[in-house]
């Protein structure tokens, strides 16, 4: 297939749904191309990130562990946590603190300049996580004097404390932005920021805790990256740098992964992204929930604050060989805006953005949480803000998670699951993903195991407005008129007639809802974390040559799910013949909507800098 044929195909199809979503009657058919490129989808791609002067809070009651116990019983495997976050950049280890606590803000939590830790603050949240959870710290990189002999401590205290749980460290956080802290001066760039990325990690190798280390065991890798300044987004540049994946990893001129022994020891590959912003005037006016709950946006994004620019970042990370991570990320940064972060459209949002990251090969994305941050998935403890008092408890984005825990599932251990975007699935209010069984590109062998397709149009209900955890003060006040608009999507599948596919819904009363979240009837006790009910059983019949057909309502998402056996057919075609849907043209070539859509959107000229 041409590229002019991929980005007309393109088009269309994303213009065909846009017509068809507006419908409050629409049915909207989706074909699966044949030889879809994937990539892999792993069992945790949801994890968390979490501040580390709010690790106290989160640890300080059950709510968290509850919450990610569930996932981990449906994943089989726990969220990975990353402590890091700005005050990782500010966090000193001592032997001992006069307040006599193990950890100690100053001047506050709310304005911290400096956090001072103890050995033993490690140890107050070593055992808290579910078993099998991977941890990440990040350790202070911005300050470099006495040869970096407070980051050395933090590493061996922390992996004392934590041992096996022990997974990663990161050097420093953002570290785009160091000259504009004052941290370093005009010559911060790529060239120093490797030569002092192997002298810390160099130290941190050769110590005696880390040698010896039974080499059976997995040893701490390290993420190395950690840039917040998105690639295509000149005003959102703190400061004129060289970082970017791309760079960092270049072949033959001075790249990270020159030395062998460097690449060794590089687990992955970090970026952050915020698509929305409370920090500044400019950006401030930018936040709308319309434009966070939009497929469309996500993918080219109006301010380009989006997933196509990390395209060329994660083909950079695959060839230095480590994967790319969005190892920091939340709806709007500089801690949140209530009435958007904490809604059901945030939550439909987080689904879209997390496999539609993993469909570009992002393998893993961490949603940064703070006890007294307004885009917080749940929060442990009340607290002030805003003139209100909020309470602890669970927000709707929460339900995005839950609902990715069973995207992401596997039927066995040993199983591995891909991962595609489809190209007849993408819109602004619409999208659709497509999982095999089966290792990422592994054509001959893989088999379509589920879909999710994901409503994203705007429908502002007038129920679950309100939240005991959430501002009053943004609860919804503009309201859709009329009917909720409902349709019907008709996907043509290779599974054979007779099968039954299991149907579970995200849903809520709106997409300006706090409250009234459920993942097929499931919900969660927003004091203690524990599951409530049953998930309401929706199975629906595969009809012939493929066909199935599922109701999706305004702001919804449906995962379907072969339930009776494994399907028939590798994935390929679009019927029990195996042969193509039209889509994949003769050549057989692959389609990606990443590259796809890129190259539309490039062509056409879309792509705004802001």
């Amino acid at each position: 297939m041409s590229i002019r044929s991929i980005t007309l195909a393109a088009l269309a199809a994303t213009a065909a749904v846009e017509v068809a979503a507006q419908d409050d009657t629409a049915t909207v058919t989706v074909d699966i191309p044949r030889d879809l490129e994937t990539r892999r989808l792993v069992p945790d791609v949801y994890g968390y990130s979490i501040e580390p002067i709010w690790v106290d809070d989160y640890v300080s009651t059950p709510l968290a562990k509850t919450l990610l116990s569930a996932i981990a019983k449906v994943a089989r495997k726990p969220p990975p946590i990353r402590v890091g976050g700005n005050t990782a950049d500010q966090t000193y280890l001592h032997d001992e603190l006069p307040t006599g606590n193990d950890s100690v803000a100053i001047p506050g939590y709310l304005n911290a300049k400096q956090f001072n830790v103890t050995p033993a603050w490690y140890d107050s949240w070593a055992g808290y996580f579910p078993e099998g959870t991977d941890i990440i710290y990040t350790l202070n990189l911005a300050v470099n004097e006495s040869a970096w002999s407070n980051a050395v401590a933090q590493a061996a205290a922390a992996h004392k404390a934590l041992g096996s749980k022990l997974v990663q460290f990161e050097l420093g956080n953002e570290i785009d932005h160091f000259i504009n802290k004052g941290w370093r001066d005009a010559s911060w760039g790529v060239a120093a920021y490797i030569e002092q990325f192997r002298n810390l990690t160099g130290q941190i190798v050769a110590s005696d805790w880390y040698k010896a280390i039974d080499e059976d065991d997995d040893r701490p890798t390290f993420q190395a990256g950690v840039f917040a300044d998105p690639p295509w987004v000149p005003d959102q540049q703190d400061e004129i740098d060289d970082f970017s994946i791309a760079n960092l990893t270049k072949d033959g001129e001075g790249g990270i992964v020159e030395r062998e022994q460097d690449k060794d020891i590089i687990g992955s590959y970090a970026t952050h992204l915020y698509p929305q912003s409370t920090c500044d005037g400019p950006r401030w006016l930018r936040m709308r929930l319309d434009l966070l709950s939009n497929h469309q946006v996500l993918w080219q994004g109006e301010s380009s604050r989006n997933i196509s620019q990390y395209v060329p970042q994660v083909a950079a990370a695959d060839k230095a060989g480590a994967p790319l991570v969005m190892g920091e990320t939340n709806s709007v940064s500089c801690s949140g805006k209530s009435g958007i972060s904490d809604t059901f459209g945030a939550a439909l949002w987080g689904v879209d953005y997390v496999l539609l990251g993993a469909s570009i090969g992002i393998r893993k994305t961490y949603f940064h949480l703070g006890a007294q941050s307004e885009y917080s998935a749940f929060t442990p403890k009340p607290y002030a803000i805003k003139n209100e008092t909020v309470g602890a408890g669970i927000r709707a984005n929460w339900y995005s998670h839950y609902f990715v825990a069973k995207v992401a599932a596997t039927a066995t251990e040993d199983e591995e699951l891909s991962i595609a975007a489809l190209p007849g699935a993408n819109s602004s209010t619409f999208s659709g993903f497509a999982v095999y069984s089966g290792e990422e590109d592994d054509d001959e062998n893989r088999s379509l195991r589920k879909l999710v397709f994901l409503d994203m149009g705007v429908w502002n209900g007038t129920e679950g407005l309100s939240n005991n955890s959430t501002l009053k003060a943004t609860d919804g006040k503009s309201f859709s008129n009329g009917t909720r608009p409902s349709g019907t999507i008709k996907v043509s599948t290779p599974w054979t007639a007779g099968r039954n596919v299991s149907v579970t819904r995200l849903a809520g009363p709106g997409t300006n809802a706090k409250s009234g979240v459920t993942v097929s009837g499931v919900t969660f006790d927003a004091k203690t974390g524990e599951k409530v009910g049953e998930e309401k059983e929706e199975v629906v019949q595969v009809g012939e040559n493929g066909a199935l057909e599922v109701k999706i309502t305004r702001a919804e998402g449906v995962l379907l799910e072969i339930v009776d056996g494994d399907g028939s057919g590798n994935g390929n075609g679009n019927g029990n013949d195996g042969e193509g849907d039209g889509n994949s043209g003769a050549a057989g070539k692959k389609i990606t909507l990443w590259s796809s859509l890129f190259v539309a959107v490039m062509t056409a000229g879309f792509i705004v800098m802001l």
